[in-house]
């Protein structure tokens, strides 16, 4: 399970108060539970009062917030009152986030971006209380800027094994942010990605939170979202076939006995007559069933992992949208479900 998120913003042309409020009940009701903020925007006019009024409207929801801020405007913004957490982004020194996190009455949040192992493992061997500490990546509004997806896997499996909390960010591809309008991704590759893919490459990173970086993402955007909010692997299938349809929804595993050409789903074999169709060659991320002409085998699920030759036995059934990592994370034995 993950926590499930939006971004406001103060003192934005494009952001009124009442849109903001709006925004924020709208969240609320499709079941998120966190909210991300910043106090230090270049083209923002943000004022303590408004930003004071978005944290009452989220403690009235029952939202989390956390409150993004530099060294040189903490005083400014460090007296809000109901603050979740405040995201310490540049200036702090080690000696003054490890005393904020024992003495501060919100949770201390901590650049993930730009924190490596060592300095993760000096932070904690210097005594930082991580019980009352987080870690976000940052969200990149510059066009090819974002983190490669392998880098934040392995810099949230350093933070996963300290037992510290990680969130990162998806973009919205309906409500763009200013001043660039070209989304808030953590990942870059996720600024163009479905976002049921971007979602499920962050859960396979082991992410804890994942937030919508721009406002406003639309209401259907944030349904899925919080669609995701499952244990399981979630993965788009297009089926050719509806007589097919009766594996939408359903919980499989990957078999572990592995191999580079296909996936074996568990558990699936059937009695039934199923007769061949669409027995053609198979392509990357096909999704086959084995037909009645593979006896015993008849009714296996695949996921084909290289393109292979056509089998009379195999039906081609539909193709998954995915990717290697979402694949790599169902393999680990992870249950999954083919979604519409």
């Amino acid at each position: 399970m993950i926590d499930t998120g939006i971004s406001v913003y103060a003192g934005l042309d494009d952001y009124s108060k009442e849109e903001n409020v709006k925004y924020l009940r709208l969240a609320k009701d499709l079941g998120c539970t966190h909210v991300f903020s910043s106090a230090h925007i270049n083209e923002a006019k943000t004022s303590q009062e408004e930003l004071q009024s978005i944290i009452d409207e989220c403690n009235k929801l029952g939202l989390k917030l956390s409150l993004d801020v530099s060294k040189k405007i903490i005083d400014k913004y460090s007296s809000l009152e109901g603050l979740f957490a405040l995201r310490l982004d540049y200036g702090f020194t080690d000696e003054e986030i490890i005393e904020l996190s024992h003495t501060a009455p919100y949770l201390v949040e901590l650049n993930a971006s730009t924190l490596s192992y060592e300095h993760i493992k000096s932070l904690i061997d210097n005594g930082i209380n991580t019980s009352r500490t987080r870690f976000t990546f940052n969200f990149y509004p510059k066009l090819y800027s974002g983190h490669d997806i392998l880098d934040v896997y392995n810099k949230t499996k350093i933070c996963n094994e300290v037992g510290i909390y990680v969130g990162a960010f998806i973009p919205s591809h309906t409500g763009f942010r200013p001043p660039m309008y070209e989304g808030l991704p953590t990942v870059e590759a996720h600024r163009s990605m479905i976002l049921d893919n971007a979602i499920e490459e962050l859960k396979a990173c082991g992410i804890n939170g994942i937030y919508f970086g721009d406002a406003y993402a639309s209401s259907e955007e944030i349904k899925t979202l919080n669609m995701h909010n499952t244990s399981d692997v979630l993965i788009k299938l297009s089926i050719y076939n509806n007589e097919y349809d009766y594996i939408y929804d359903k919980s499989f595993r990957i078999r572990p006995d592995l191999n580079s050409s296909i996936l074996r789903v568990s558990s699936v074999r059937s009695n039934a007559e199923i007769s061949a169709f669409n027995t053609v060659g198979r392509k990357k991320y096909d999704v086959t069933i084995d037909n009645s002409k593979f006896k015993r085998y008849a009714g296996e699920i695949n996921i084909v992992l290289k393109d292979l030759p056509n089998d009379e036995r195999v039906n081609v059934i539909g193709k998954i949208d995915s990717t290697d990592i979402i694949i790599n994370n169902i393999k680990r034995g992870n249950v999954f479900k083919f979604i519409k």
